[in-house]
């Protein structure tokens, strides 16, 4: 697992001797990160607005959800889940394999779901923090990157069963198939061991999701 994070670590550092720094801006300079390691360079307006409005998402899907016919079950593991204490994020805790599962709340479809365990995984790919759901029908890939010390931001993209991972569409953006829309993501780490993603505003079903993750039984690290 050190060697893993030190894999990281040393990738961060070659990419910052490596970019030139007259492209950086004075504000990446005083934060210590290339421009490809800021989310805001990334970033698609469309899902900077998403995450701007990311308590609202949250406050109506709660609310619709209260109306939703769900088991106790299903209340039970979405209440779980967000009522969670976070606590600061340490990057080394966040790679290899987890079970994770997604929760859909809100919206005039979704209401309250609560999805079966598949596979995720937190690898270090190309000197970024790299996220995939790996199994299911509905998978998902993308980068994390820093947001303070209490979150990171995921910048993905969807594909379906066996599809080859695509990237998230970069500032540009212009994907306009609810399918293949790029998938915002806000993790967080939480104080049991779990993690917690949050998607708001969610172009398919519901008014924004949760992706739970917690180890395997027997994980251990590489």
């Amino acid at each position: 697992m050190a060697s893993r994070f030190a894999s990281l670590a040393a990738a961060l550092v070659g990419t910052l001797l490596l970019s030139p720094m007259s492209a950086w801006t004075a504000e990446e300079t005083d934060k210590g990160l290339a421009p490809e390691f800021n989310w805001e360079n990334v970033i698609t307006d469309f899902d900077r607005d998403r995450l701007a409005r990311m308590d609202e998402a949250i406050a109506l899907g709660n609310e619709e959800s209260y109306a939703a016919s769900a088991t106790i079950g299903e209340r039970a593991a979405f209440h779980k889940v967000m009522n969670a204490r976070a606590k600061p994020v340490d990057d080394e805790n966040l790679l290899g394999w987890w079970a994770c599962r997604t929760i859909k709340v809100g919206g005039k479809f979704a209401g309250l779901v609560v999805y079966s365990w598949f596979d995720c995984r937190v690898s270090v790919r190309d000197g970024f923090l790299f996220f995939e759901k790996r199994s299911g029908s509905q998978r998902l890939s993308g980068r994390l990157f820093q947001d303070g010390a209490e979150r990171r931001i995921l910048l993905a993209a969807p594909t379906y069963n066996d599809e080859p991972q695509r990237d998230y569409s970069g500032p540009e953006g212009g994907i306009i198939d609810p399918q293949k829309q790029d998938k915002l993501g806000v993790l967080t780490e939480l104080e049991d061991g779990r993690l917690r993603v949050i998607f708001p505003w969610s172009v398919l079903e519901s008014t924004y999701d949760i992706l739970e993750l917690k180890r395997p039984n027997g994980w251990q690290p590489d």
